[in-house]
């Protein structure tokens, strides 16, 4: 039991396939802890008028459950159990369910200094316009878990992630213009909404030469596919006229 009402459960084969086949999350229609609202995010079950949800990442139904049932306990029986946060679920939850949790909040402190403007690329993606050095990129924190590590070397963080921790503040991760071509290029492996069309790739290629002539980024372990082979891409002079400014602010 997680709470009143809502219950983590496995499931498996019977007889000789004893392996598992699921995990899931049941909450009862008498759950004191769960909204009507978080219940239409889950799948009806027909026996008891109970909801289901799957004990995956991509299962938007999991975090807003998740996210009630921690708010019903720490306002009931604190403190929470070790590793489980209300707050965790809901940064997670902004990814894969704005509809319920919102968008990813635009960041109003950066490394240099306030946003005074900002330029949306895609929920928790967004160029921000700063006092002290221009347009840098922000990517929220549930963005930034697959990033090689020379993507996690080149970001920069606010003080306060500093000093707290960036897995306890659920802080995003600041670049530069000139080295953000290195992380929007590894998220563009993932992007689903469109926004990889905002960019132009030949100027972003030549951006990531421009910095780094021998970046290459494994997606699979211990190979590389062909989108991450970033140098079957020539220099030709074709491509080298075209700079290296690689999106048009607006």
């Amino acid at each position: 039991m997680i709470c009143p009402g809502v219950y983590y459960i496995s499931t498996k084969f019977t007889g000789s396939k004893s392996h598992f086949t699921g995990e899931y999350i049941v909450a009862t229609a008498d759950s004191p802890a769960i909204s009507s609202t978080a219940r239409t995010f889950c799948t009806p079950l027909s026996v008891g008028n109970a909801i289901l949800c799957e004990e995956e990442c991509s299962d938007k139904g999991r975090h807003v459950i998740k996210y009630e049932a921690y708010k019903y306990l720490a306002e009931h029986s604190p403190p929470l159990p070790e590793g489980c946060s209300a707050e965790e679920e809901k940064i997670w939850g902004m990814e894969i369910c704005p509809e319920y949790f919102g968008e990813f909040p635009i960041p109003t402190e950066t490394p240099w200094g306030k946003t005074i403007r900002h330029d949306r690329i895609s929920n928790g993606l967004y160029w921000l316009r700063t006092t002290e050095q221009g347009w840098v990129l922000a990517i929220a924190y549930p963005l930034c878990c697959g990033l090689s590590e020379m993507a996690e070397a080149l970001a920069e963080f606010t003080d306060y992630d500093k000093r707290y921790g960036l897995d306890n503040t659920f802080g995003y991760h600041f670049y530069q213009y000139e080295a953000s071509c290195i992380p929007l290029f590894e998220l563009m492996e993932f992007e689903e909404n469109g926004w990889k069309e905002k960019f132009n790739m030949t100027t972003l290629k030549n951006a990531i030469l421009n910095i780094s002539p021998h970046y290459i980024w494994n997606f699979t372990e211990g190979k590389m596919n062909d989108y991450a082979a970033l140098f079957v891409y020539k220099e030709t002079s074709a491509t080298l006229k075209a700079g290296i400014d690689f999106y048009h602010f607006q």
